[in-house]
């Protein structure tokens, strides 16, 4: 499965966001560690000075200490862990003149003094400092927030806009089909880069078309000049066939001219055929019902398969369906047909089946003296059927290539069997 792409605008956008949420909360968190320092400093001080205080007054032996709340005498030391001393509680309590519940810090120390031991508890208010921290984090919290909605919303308005001349641009190079006089439309843009972008893919439009003209031109000029000198060949050579006496002492080297003139011919034809199949010359794309094609074919060739020994059985569904330009389904069955005639065997029967979706062609056989996987390159060696191009197959899967449909070749119980169907 290919990965999904990403808009590279929505990428940085993205990207900007995570640099954006990092710097965000790293400051948010350093921040906070200050505000906690704070007020662990500023704690501690009023704590100290309150305990020196508490201390004098204890030092004091004519104050009365029952005035000192949360005071307690500790007559015995022994069951003191001395070690746990001095505890720190954040807790919340509600002060009667207040409604409100307030956040305080508490700090319970042991007094030894010469007037006795005491545990003492002090309380801090750190209500402000609370709410002081928790403004901070909420704050950069929507700030945040509100800095991702502007940055999406910005992003949208750059890819609608700004971007709207290079979706444009790529637009008209999606259209763009070679051999069809395409003129690249000039998009209307002021960004330096667009502008750039546009003139070299003019550039490059040129030079394909410059391109493909004179290799059409040079193809097509020799798949011509060459049918002429092969036809004076082979008629010259249907001379000499003609010719009983000629023929009895050279018949097989006048057979051998006829036969690889022939050959010739047709295989120019069909590189020429290639050539314009692979330049995307056939786009009549249709939806063909098959049902009528195959029959009509199958009647033409039916004979040729009874000549040679061959059974052709057909079952065709009326309701099966290809898109492609009709005359390359025409090459494309022509050739399936005509490789299922030169290497069928008649130990069976050719099957054509077209079902659902999916279409068969199957015909006995014996095995390839190849690799199965270059069955489909060209040239490939053809059973040792001198008559046989090596190009049938290789123009049936490009044709399959550049309409969407997948062919699949199985060899199994002396059966070869072609399957073609759309790629889902």
């Amino acid at each position: 499965m290919r990965p999904k792409s990403i808009r590279l605008l929505t990428k940085t956008t993205f990207i900007y966001l995570v640099f954006i949420l990092i710097a965000f909360f790293s400051t948010a968190a350093f921040i906070t560690q200050r505000i906690n320092s704070f007020i662990d400093e500023d704690t501690e001080s009023y704590f100290n000075r309150r305990e020196r205080r508490v201390v004098k007054v204890i030092e004091e032996s004519d104050r009365d200490l029952s005035e000192i709340n949360d005071l307690v005498i500790i007559n015995d030391l022994s069951g003191i862990n001395m070690s746990s001393y001095p505890r720190y509680k954040d807790t919340t309590l509600v002060v009667s003149q207040m409604d409100d519940p307030m956040l305080f810090r508490v700090k319970t120390v042991i007094l030894l003094t010469s007037n006795g031991n005491f545990e003492y508890r002090m309380h801090k208010n750190i209500s402000d400092f609370d709410k002081f921290r928790q403004g901070v984090l909420g704050t950069i919290t929507n700030t945040f927030i509100i800095l991702v909605l502007v940055l999406t919303l910005f992003s949208l308005f750059l890819s609608g806009f700004l971007f709207r001349p290079f979706h444009r641009i790529l637009g008209s190079m999606s259209r763009y089909k070679i051999g069809s006089d395409f003129n690249l439309p000039d998009v209307s843009t002021s960004t330096t880069e667009f502008k750039k972008m546009q003139l070299l893919v003019g550039k490059m439009i040129s030079r394909i078309e410059s391109d493909y003209n004179k290799l059409k031109e040079y193809t097509e000029n020799m798949a011509h000049e060459m049918q002429t000198p092969l036809a004076i060949i082979r008629s010259k050579a249907e001379v000499l066939i003609a010719d009983d006496n000629l023929m009895n002492d050279h018949s097989k080297t006048v057979k051998v001219i006829y036969d690889e003139a022939t050959h010739l011919s047709n295989l120019g034809n069909t590189l020429n055929l290639l050539t314009k199949i692979e330049n995307g010359e056939y786009d009549r794309v249709e939806k063909l019902n098959t049902f009528d094609i195959i029959s009509r074919h199958v009647d033409a060739v039916k004979e040729m398969f009874e000549l040679k020994g061959l059974n052709l059985k057909v079952d065709l569904d009326p309701g099966h369906t290809l898109h492609l330009d009709p005359l390359l389904f025409d090459v494309m069955l022509k050739n399936l047909l005509k490789n299922a005639l030169r290497y069928g065997l008649g130990v069976g029967p050719v099957l054509l089946t077209t079902k659902g979706k999916v279409l068969f062609i199957s015909n006995y056989g014996n095995p390839l003296p190849f690799d199965s996987a270059k069955i489909f390159n060209r040239f490939v060696g053809s059973n040792g059927a001198k008559s046989a191009l090596g190009l049938g197959l290789a123009l049936v899967k490009r044709i399959c290539d550049l309409n969407k449909l997948s062919i699949t070749y199985a060899f199994s119980d002396a059966q070869h069997t072609f399957t073609i169907e759309p790629i889902a």
